[in-house]
Order: C-alpha cells, then structure tokens, then sequence
C-alpha cells in the first residue's frame, strides 16, 4: 500500500448540467466517469452564478487546467470567475490554461476555435492540444469571448425567449426577435473614440468583436482573427427599415462587408463608445451589459489553451 503511487489529478472539469442535452454523454454519472478516465476532477453548478464561484476557487487553488463544460454562456461564467481571481494579471506563464467542452446550442466560441464538438476529444485536446494563446475583449470590468454591440441586436435581445428547445427553434426565434426589434428601433448617432481618435456614425448596429460569429451563428466579424491582438469593429449604417430587412441574410452569412453599402469595418484595440440618447446599453457576447458611455480593448494573447494541431 505505502509503494503505490497516486497519479497527481491533471485540471477540473465545470460544469452547467443544464447544457448537452442533445450532444454526448450527457447525464452527471457519464461526464464524472469521462472526466476520471482522463485524470480530472468534475465540479457540477448547482445554481446561477456557480461556475463563476467554482472557477474562482480553481484558479485560486492553483488548477493548472480549468475546463468549461456546457454552452457559451457557460465559457464566459467560468472565464469570469478566473478573472475575478486575477489569473488575467498574472504573468502568462503562471496562468492556468482554458478548455471546453461544448455542450450548448451554438458553442460559437469552441466553433470559431475549432474545438471537437465530441465530448471524450474536447478533453483529449485540452489536455495534449498544440498550445496555443487567444485573445480576449474586455468592456468595463467584463470580459467577453465573441463580441460587444449596440442598437438593434440590443432591442432584439430583448425580444428574444430566454429558453428555445433547439437551435433550429433558437434561430427561428431570434429571426422573429430582430424582425420585432426593426419595427420599434429606430437608428441613432453613435460616438466613438477609437485608438484616440474620434468618429461618429448613425447606425443601426455597432460591433466590437473578438472572434467572427455572435447570437445565433451571425457573422458579423467575418475576418476576426482570434490571436491578432486586435478587434474587429463593425458599423451597420442607418438603412431603411425594409433595406435592414433584406441586409439580414447577407450579415448572417458575413458578406455585408463586401454588399452592403456604407458599413464601416477596421482593426482597433480600444474603443470608447457612447450615444447621443442616454440610458443605451450595451450587449455583452449574450446578455445585456450597463449602460453607455463604455470603455472597450482588448486582452492580447490573455487565454493559454491547447488547440487541434
């Protein structure tokens, strides 16, 4: 008994149980034995705002690999609790390195990543992937992994249904929500002091993103590079509501930069943001964030993670 040798348990596996209903292993029993069959430990949420408290625990204890089970949502809760913990200010050497099972709808983080959809290859590659630093967008004290935006995805956050059964159903649903969001939102001027200099636009959207795609699969950054050390900002001009209409399926498919007259898109790496209308808020990957005025930049190369060669 006193030779036997205990192997050292390599990183956690958080997770929302309320994801994965449709991909894999998906009850606690299959994902707690999926998880020790690689050397890990698994920490199920048991109530919102857990996996922020979990992921502060583990980066504070010194986890070398924190794993974020469950949708995009999911990513950000845990990324949150590593930055409440200062992982992000530490020197990048010292930081634990990140990794996801995606077991949401969209997974449009471990998508973009090209991270395997597969449970048992997801931690495969966490563990032996070709390392591999991201960047990160923070806005005020929050970070975010796809985008920020202002104006009509906004009004139709807050037409969209909280919970949709599927994707097919989440995307008809989000169709359905910034059709609603046309008929009440009406452009305005924005401000924008990007890398020092000022701007103004009356838009219909404005993006700051990180990687390409947000929502239900829109690709709305379509040339984002996720390890450039920039963002990507995008500015949807004010069109008629009918011309927004039909700009939809060329956004969703990210060609508006290329067809659609008038939007702006560049390269920044900070941004201030705010309206001519007090009380505007600003969306955060997918919830709502605070109010305008906000402060936005990116985190270059912040997120240590092992990706497919």
């Amino acid at each position: 008994m006193g030779n036997e040798k205990t192997e050292a348990i390599k990183g956690v596996v958080l997770l929302n149980p309320a994801s994965g209903a449709s991909r894999g292993p998906n009850n606690l029993e299959e994902l707690t034995a999926l998880a020790e069959e690689h050397g890990l430990r698994l920490r199920p949420s048991e109530k919102a705002g857990d996996l922020t408290r979990l992921a502060r625990e583990e980066a504070n204890s010194g986890c070398p690999l924190i794993i974020a089970a469950g949708g995009d949502d999911s990513v950000r809760e845990v990324l949150w609790g590593m930055d409440q913990a200062g992982v992000f200010a530490r020197p990048s050497e010292e930081r634990p390195h990140f990794g996801i099972l995606p077991l949401g709808t969209f997974n449009n983080f471990a998508r973009y990543l090209n991270l395997p959809l597969d449970p048992k290859l997801a931690i495969e590659t966490a563990l032996n992937g070709t390392p591999h630093r991201v960047d990160l967008g923070r806005a005020g004290d929050r970070l975010f992994t796809e985008s920020v935006g202002v104006g009509v995805d906004v009004a139709a956050w807050k037409a969209f249904p909280k919970e949709s059964p599927s994707m097919f159903r989440r995307i008809w649903d989000g169709a359905l929500a910034v059709l609603k969001a046309i008929t009440v939102f009406r452009p305005r001027r924005y401000f924008l002091e990007v890398d020092g200099r000022l701007q103004s636009f009356r838009a219909y959207h404005i993006t700051v993103a990180n990687s390409s795609h947000f929502s239900a699969g829109f690709a709305i950054a379509p040339h984002a590079v996720i390890d450039d050390g920039n963002l990507d900002l995008c500015v949807i001009p004010s069109l008629s509501k009918f011309g927004f209409v039909m700009a939809i399926p060329i956004i969703f498919l990210g060609k508006h930069t290329a067809y659609l007259r008038g939007v702006r898109y560049s390269q920044v790496k900070r941004v201030r943001l705010w309206s001519e209308h007090s009380g505007g808020l600003l969306r955060i990957d997918g919830r709502l964030g605070p109010p305008l005025p906000a402060d936005i930049q990116v985190l270059p190369q912040a997120l240590p993670m092992r990706l497919p060669s």
